[in-house]
């Protein structure tokens, strides 16, 4: 072999051995820990409340890539508005074309490979959601935000009963108060629930110290404590809303301070 395929051979086994290494190469920079512990969980439920702009649209999109190896396997990827879908649509075409698999079938929303494992990236507003049969995983992304009833509940109650019996559902969001089902996942959390729970603030992601430092100029305290912070601030039942009472009571420094 000459040494140009040895090293080639070497760099493949690594990933293929290797998480990390893998996550790396598709997503094409060094992962953070918390990204690999989202991407090589295998934890039946991941519930994962991450900063905005952290990265995890690019993990969940590794992680369908990761499904894609698999013969005639079918992952769902599911989000509140066709916009988000096609987005982590695009981002696991983009990764694809670091691996050796062949798409046989692309479209805005669907991937086929020439194994038979397939793609699927719907808005949750889609009346085509349901019926996907053998669902071996499900990624419903910006979880929080989820219309209808229970703030969520209902379309995650419809889509569930999809998943194969080994079958993995990711819930990732940015918060968006308490009075959704995303939420609930981190309220209601109970000892051996079964539950993966990933919780990054962007504070805490050195790479993303210059970003967060203009979002906490140019965001609302309450709003910057939300996106960047990742807390879960209001149950949706206060007569006023925080930003209110925040811009009327309160100096920014006073609910934000800088640590």
């Amino acid at each position: 072999m000459a040494y140009d395929g040895l090293v080639t051979w070497a760099q493949g086994l690594e990933r293929t051995l290797d998480p990390r290494v893998r996550l790396a190469h598709w997503i094409g920079h060094e992962p953070d820990d918390w990204q690999v512990e989202m991407f090589s969980t295998r934890s039946s439920e991941v519930a994962c409340r991450v900063s905005r702009q952290a990265g995890k649209t690019s993990v969940l999109a590794a992680r369908a890539v990761e499904e894609l190896h698999i013969p005639e396997s079918l992952s769902l990827c599911i989000a509140p508005a066709e916009r988000q879908a096609k987005i982590i649509a695009r981002e696991i075409a983009r990764q694809l074309r670091r691996t050796d698999l062949v798409i046989t079938r692309s479209t805005l929303t669907e991937l086929e490979m020439s194994n038979g494992a397939r793609v699927v990236a719907l808005p949750s507003t889609s009346d085509t959601i349901r019926g996907y049969p053998s669902v071996s995983l499900l990624e419903i992304d910006e979880c929080a935000f989820l219309q209808g009833e229970g703030g969520g509940e209902d379309l995650i109650s419809s889509v569930l009963p999809m998943l194969t019996a080994q079958g993995q559902v990711y819930f990732s969001s940015t918060p968006a108060g308490k009075g959704n089902y995303f939420a609930k996942l981190f309220l209601d959390a109970k000892p051996g629930d079964g539950i993966h729970r990933i919780v990054v603030k962007g504070t805490d992601i050195p790479r993303l110290a210059e970003k967060v430092e203009r979002m906490r100029r140019t965001l609302s305290a309450t709003k910057f404590r939300q996106e960047i912070e990742v807390e879960m601030l209001a149950d949706g039942q206060a007569y006023f809303d925080l930003t209110i009472i925040e811009n009327a009571t309160s100096q920014e420094g006073a609910i934000c301070p800088k640590f």
